[in-house]
């Protein structure tokens, strides 16, 4: 995920105004900047995975940490569609991601479009994975492999980051996962905030 400059901008401010603070603090008091009550998960129970007749596929939804628990939330919440073309060699994930600072307004980022090359693709399964770059600027390319599984019987589709001991990534060690299922966010702008049900964790 991409630090925006206002959240960017954010995180020097607390970096420079709690120095005394530990990391995790930090960290606990940048997502309390950056999150926003208004922004609602939808999840509903059914399948993102849809194969085309020509075996062809297109999943579309959002993207769930594993576990789902309030410690290991996207800091940019992720809604995502994904296309795999029978013969191609890649799948196309396109995303939009929502971004706020405190409560007062929320942007909507993108479309971002991600390349996942195919590694192989067969009756049951496909799988795709991209990176490390080693000589990407971003850390989350430089220091992680991201690897893309689609399971046809099940419609089960997951991503997950897995970090690599390379010199310079010492700050990425957790293998993050996540699944992609059916729904979308809404932004809940009634003014009690209770338009809207949040099917996110608390």
């Amino acid at each position: 995920m991409n630090l925006k400059p206002i959240v960017a901008l954010a995180m020097l401010l607390i970096a420079g105004c709690h120095s005394t603070l530990t990391p995790q603090q930090k960290e606990t008091n940048l997502l309390k900047l950056i999150h926003n009550d208004h922004i609602k998960r939808f999840e509903v129970a059914i399948p993102s995975l849809i194969v085309e007749p020509d075996g062809s596929l297109d999943a579309d939804g959002i993207w769930i940490p594993e576990p789902d628990d309030k410690a290991h939330q996207l800091i940019y919440p992720e809604q995502a569609r994904i296309i795999c073309n029978k013969g191609e060699q890649s799948c196309l994930e396109m995303q939009l991601s929502f971004t706020s600072v405190g409560n007062e307004f929320v942007m909507v980022n993108g479309p971002e479009e991600t390349i996942w090359p195919i590694k192989s693709w067969d009756k049951t399964s496909l799988l795709a994975e991209y990176g490390p770059f080693p000589m990407s600027s971003k850390l989350s390319d430089k220091c992680e492999s991201h690897v893309l599984s689609i399971m046809f019987a099940s419609g089960a589709v997951t991503t997950s980051d897995i970090p690599t001991d390379r010199e310079g990534c010492e700050a990425i060690k957790e293998t993050n996962s996540y699944r992609l299922a059916g729904g979308w966010y809404d932004v809940d702008t009634s003014p009690h905030n209770d338009a809207i049900k949040d099917t996110a964790p608390r």
